[in-house]
């Protein structure tokens, strides 16, 4: 590792390892109706997968989704937040890996991976154990490990986890996402680093092979722009390189 470039390669969950789409809608219409005791289906986000795949592309965090998409309280906002993780973990909705991402982790086996996810830890660690893939990853930071206040696109999870992979030693992380939020993140993280004189920068890398929105749409873009799963193996290749 002394002689590499990249120091850690950090994923998103949601959208960039794996498609949780379906899962995350059920999890959500589930808490919404235990939580308010209201049919879900009076929101339009909740009504079917395309709406609520739209609204979370529209919103930058799982706060803002519930406030503006669903009008929550702070209150019922925080006590949705407490709810996730075991409502992540009951239900069964099936959850796939992107096919070719599981032959691109095995293939850069060589750096540290985390994850750094508003999803939660324990659903998260529980895929990657049944899939085999629990060994790759040193650190996974969920939503529980990060202050309800300073989700993404805060850089707090994001720093964290490059201090645990890394322990800050210079050179370069890359932060691959499907959302703007992420590639917002890494620019933000890449401030505090350069305010506190730490040589690591982040290269954020977009995935784009979730049929999400064109790039050029987003304020903050990524460095570069992964179309197919096989692209980040190039990427990686040319930032190394």
């Amino acid at each position: 590792m002394t002689n590499t470039k990249i120091k850690a390669i950090i994923w998103d969950y949601d959208g960039t390892l794996v498609d949780t789409r379906h899962k995350n809608l059920n999890v959500t219409r589930s808490i919404v109706e235990s939580l308010i005791e209201t049919d879900a289906d009076a929101f339009t986000a909740l009504q079917s997968l395309e709406n609520y795949h739209l609204a979370n592309r529209r919103r930058s965090n799982w706060r803002e989704l519930y406030r503006s998409e669903l009008n929550f309280s702070e209150s019922q906002i925080d006590a949705a937040g407490e709810m996730w993780t075991a409502y992540q973990l009951k239900d069964d909705t099936e959850v796939t890996f992107f096919e070719g991402i599981e032959e691109v982790i095995a293939e850069l086996t060589q750096f540290p991976h985390g994850i750094v996810s508003q999803n939660s830890k324990s659903s998260i660690k529980k895929l990657l154990e049944k899939n085999h893939l629990l060994p790759y990853f040193k650190h996974i930071v969920g939503y529980e490990e990060v202050d309800f206040q300073k989700q993404k696109p805060e850089p707090d999870g994001l720093l964290s986890c490059i201090e645990k992979l890394s322990s800050s030693d210079s050179g370069l992380v890359c932060y691959i996402g499907d959302h703007e939020t992420d590639a917002q993140c890494a620019h933000r993280a890449n401030h505090v680093l350069m305010k506190n004189k730490v040589k690591v920068r982040i290269v954020s890398i977009g995935a784009f092979y979730d049929s999400g929105p064109d790039p050029p749409t987003w304020d903050v873009r990524p460095d570069y722009e992964a179309h197919k799963v096989e692209d980040i193996l190039d990427i990686i290749d040319q930032i190394e390189s």
